[in-house]
């Protein structure tokens, strides 16, 4: 079967025939971006393009609700970003929910997020708010190169603080998480200084919506499960949150 096929069965199992179902094939090969390629077999379409095509089945009777299970799971960057695309325009025509463990994704394109932890709601709200309310300043420290010890050093050191929340060190950065960025910001740079590591970087991070689930989920009091948290994308037809 081809692109085209599909969509056209698809739209006579909802009813459409003739001029309006053509039109509307037309109208969501156009949303999705299959144009060109509603002549091929699907065989041969590649995992993005096959995503795609799935939405714009979803899209042909115009639902006014939209549920999306992990749309951009094994797609390529790419395909990925394609299909985020698609879910963004659909700003205003549908309500849409997504379910996702990548979180930078729902931060791409959706207004609300729930968390979820082992089937119970941990907390729900604009991306906003949530930032604005739960995630803690972060302090990044990035040492230069070359440097052997520089960031067990200022983890370390870091970790000695009474305003730190907590400190993650990786390879080659510290995150400190600070409960008083007031008192933090100004003394963070002289400590840095006594140890004697020179720094590349230095700079308050914006703290983003894994910071607050990994926070939100460890205060729930029950260990994170493996893909259970689902954030949702509430995209109001009528332009409300």
């Amino acid at each position: 079967m081809r692109g085209r096929e599909l969509l056209n069965m698809v739209g006579e199992l909802h009813g459409l025939h003739g001029a309006p179902l053509r039109k509307r094939v037309g109208e969501v090969l156009e949303i999705v971006g299959l144009e060109n390629a509603a002549h091929r077999r699907i065989g041969g379409y590649s995992g993005g393009m096959r995503q795609r095509l799935g939405i714009g089945q979803a899209l042909i009777n115009q639902p006014k609700v939209l549920f999306l299970d992990e749309p951009v799971s094994a797609l390529d960057p790419e395909g990925r970003r394609d299909v985020l695309e698609i879910i963004s325009r659909l700003r205003g025509t549908a309500t849409v929910f997504i379910s996702t463990h990548i979180l930078n994704d729902v931060e791409r394109v959706c207004d609300r997020v729930a968390i979820l932890n082992f089937g119970h709601l941990v907390v729900e709200g604009p991306i906003d708010d949530l930032l604005d309310r739960y995630a803690q300043p972060i302090y990044e420290l990035v040492p230069e190169p070359q440097q052997p010890g520089a960031i067990e050093r200022l983890a370390g050191i870091m970790r000695e603080q009474p305003w730190q929340h907590e400190v993650l060190a990786t390879a080659d950065t510290v995150r400190v998480f600070v409960n008083d960025p007031r008192v933090a910001g100004p003394a963070l740079l002289p400590l840095v200084v006594s140890s004697g590591v020179s720094l590349a970087r230095f700079e308050r991070a914006r703290p983003s919506l894994e910071d607050v689930f990994l926070r939100l989920v460890a205060e729930s009091g029950t260990a994170i499960a493996p893909q259970v948290d689902i954030p949702v994308s509430g995209l109001d037809g009528r332009g409300r949150r």
